[in-house]
């Protein structure tokens, strides 16, 4: 077990390979276990680091509600704290919204950034059709299998779940391993509607860093146009975009996503 103090905050991370210093944020409610498909191609030539955010998986829980931006602390300290120098991030959904964060609050730690199925935030944010924003509501009393087999066919692209049943089947056993409490889920729920309240738009032309946007046409819950978005006002971004792929890229395309982004950190 693999543990670092950030102010009040304890942060659990894994540590796969060796060479250069690969972080990846899992998005809202999620595990750092959602990378399964991630870890071991980018640890044959990274050494990847597979964190847990505040309130998630193995880390601490908080003491009270927090930002995005507080979360990029944490990662800013982490990099610190384990002298990793300019690491490669990687997050998704939420996770990049941490990504754009640290890049914006911490330049000197960030070497690349590759964005997946995120979002600027702000008044650039094309937001969901409401029944499926009305997914990261949980029900009171929904056990959490129940949960994710309601909401996972419908932030994947159409029919993908129905073809890939073991993809399902191993995103059930992930929740069920690291079980988020309702009060934690809420925070995180927060600091993420937060973001794309107000969010980074503005500030984008301040990004330094060569960036990747990984983004699915037909992602319903952060929808592709937030990519566009993103891609369009970095300074250099590559945007690559996945057809026929919902929000869940690193799990619908991972063997393109897992070739795409070692080609570009190289």
């Amino acid at each position: 077990m693999s543990t670092t103090k950030i102010g009040a905050q304890t942060i659990y991370y894994d540590e796969y390979g060796a060479g250069h210093p690969l972080l990846l944020f899992p998005g809202l409610g999620a595990s750092r276990l959602g990378w399964w498909k991630q870890i071991e191609p980018l640890a044959k030539k990274y050494r990847v680091i597979n964190l847990d955010n505040r309130d998630a998986g193995d880390s601490e829980l908080a003491a009270g509600p927090y930002s995005i931006g507080e979360m990029a602390d944490d990662a800013a300290g982490l990099i610190d704290n384990l002298n990793l120098g300019r690491a490669f991030i990687m997050g998704i959904s939420m996770g990049g919204f941490i990504s754009l964060e640290l890049a914006l609050r911490h330049p000197a730690r960030v070497e690349k950034m590759i964005l997946v199925a995120t979002s600027a935030g702000g008044a650039s944010h094309v937001t969901p059709a409401p029944e499926i924003g009305a997914l990261l509501l949980r029900k009171e009393g929904e056990d959490i299998e129940t949960r994710v087999r309601r909401t996972t066919p419908l932030i994947t692209a159409p029919g993908y779940i129905a073809a890939h049943p073991a993809d399902l089947d191993r995103a059930v056993q992930n929740a069920k391993a690291k079980p988020m409490p309702p009060e934690a889920y809420q925070r995180q729920l927060g600091a993420a509607y937060a973001h794309t309240r107000n969010g980074v738009a503005d500030r984008l032309a301040e990004i330094r860093v060569p960036t990747l946007v990984i983004h699915g046409d037909c992602d319903p819950l952060i929808p592709y146009a937030n990519g566009e978005f993103l891609a369009a006002n970095i300074a250099g971004a590559k945007l690559s975009t996945y057809a026929g792929v919902g929000h869940l890229v690193t799990i619908e395309a991972a063997e393109r996503l897992n070739r795409e982004v070692s080609e570009f950190l190289d």
